[in-house]
């Protein structure tokens, strides 16, 4: 009996640090375990110690770097406002384990419970590569230091605050620029410095570098510019393969637009542009009004983005040629076309001391108006008309 109980505990020694299996009596690591497929009676798995929430919270003080590893499984999760440093994520039933500092859940955690746990993430929030490579070009993220915020790829090295980038490469080359928004792929693409900005649509303002407080609202609107400021553009590629001015105004589908051949073309300063096609070509105008819409554009295919349509008469909507064209400067407004009144809002003539007398270039002035104008007699012989030359009434030869 003496042997027994002296060898007994030499073969349990031995045992302790030998492979361990169950199931089987060939282990291939330290414990391995195998399903018994001779018995379907009973299930198989290994269940990890089953604790509450609370009860593992309050063995905090327990758990340091020589825990790291341990599992357990948690049968009753934690209110967030209940839990602790080490327990911060126990919002849930299922496996977690230790990690030296806190506790991890075996599941990947979902932008539900960051966001219920009030979380902060100093990293961007990446939808396409990898976990080991993820890639900006779809990321979601937010600069803390200059509470700008983004959803694509815009520099997240930026110092100006306040700008909003959504979009693939919307602002992806900003640096100090403030106060800009890009919504677009390509929108405000190459913009650096210029502030309080407003790109909208893809590639809208997509080469501007220092043009500041611009409105950009179109499909490749204002495309080209890139230092021109305090424009408002509206329109499908309205001011596109321009070198814009400052303060114009375009609004229309090709408003202030060019054909689209190189080199770019400047178009001026402080102009009003309104309509499809509206000042189409026409270059270092400033202080200029037109206001046409181009019926000309042909061979349109709806169902192709890069067959648009070409202006068969470009020049239909050009200074020299729109329904309605002014100078903002020099002060004049022309009319190409009929001037039709309704009579019914005019009022009675016996009332004014003017009348209007037009020059042979279409300039208009007023004179004196006579009680009785006087007329002529007219010539015995020949074709006369009777005209007013110089606010005189005169028989002309036909």
């Amino acid at each position: 009996m003496k042997r027994i109980i002296y060898l007994l505990p030499l073969v349990v020694n031995i045992q302790l640090q030998a492979q361990v299996g169950i199931n089987t009596t060939f282990p291939k690591a330290t414990l391995d375990v195998m399903v018994n497929t001779n018995d379907t009676s009973k299930a198989d798995g290994i269940i990890a110690p089953r604790v509450k929430g609370s009860d593992l919270k309050l063995k905090d003080a327990l758990y340091n770097a020589e825990q790291k590893g341990t599992i357990v499984f948690v049968t009753e999760p934690l209110f967030i406002s209940e839990t602790s440093f080490k327990t911060t994520n126990i919002t849930e039933s299922g496996y977690y384990y230790f990690d030296g500092l806190i506790w991890k859940s075996f599941e990947d955690d979902t932008l539900e419970n960051v966001v219920k746990r009030g979380n902060y993430s100093p990293k961007y929030i990446s939808f396409i590569g990898s976990t080991a490579i993820p890639l900006r070009d779809g990321a979601l993220g937010m600069n803390e230091q200059t509470y700008s915020m983004y959803f694509g790829n815009m520099n997240p090295d930026q110092t100006g605050n306040y700008n909003i980038g959504f979009g693939y490469n919307a602002l992806e080359k900003i640096t100090t620029s403030t106060y800009s928004t890009a919504v677009g792929s390509f929108a405000g693409r190459k913009t650096t410095t210029g502030n309080a900005n407003s790109f909208f649509g893809d590639e809208a303002g997509a080469n501007n570098i220092t043009g500041h407080k611009n409105s950009i609202f179109g499909m490749a609107a204002a495309y080209h510019n890139s230092t021109g400021s305090f424009n408002s553009i509206f329109g499908y590629k309205a001011g596109q393969f321009r070198s814009l001015g400052n303060y114009n105004i375009l609004i229309g589908n090709n408003a202030g637009s060019s054909n689209g051949n190189a080199p770019v073309t400047t178009l001026g300063s402080n102009n009003v542009l309104i309509g499809s096609g509206a000042g189409f070509s026409d270059s270092n105008i400033s202080n200029k009004l037109i206001i046409h819409s181009n019926n000309t554009l042909s061979m349109v295919d709806y169902n192709s983005m890069t067959n648009e349509g070409v202006f068969s008469d470009p020049n239909r909507s050009s200074l020299a040629n729109a329904l309605v064209t002014g100078d903002f400067v020099e002060r004049w407004f022309k009319l190409n076309g009929k001037l039709i009144v309704n009579p019914s809002y005019l009022g009675n003539g016996n009332e004014f001391t003017k009348i209007i007398v037009a020059k042979t270039d279409g300039t208009f002035g007023w004179e004196d108006k006579t009680t009785t104008p006087s007329i002529p007699i007219p010539p015995t012989n020949g074709n006369y008309i009777l005209k007013s030359i110089n606010g005189t009434i005169q028989w002309i030869t036909k």
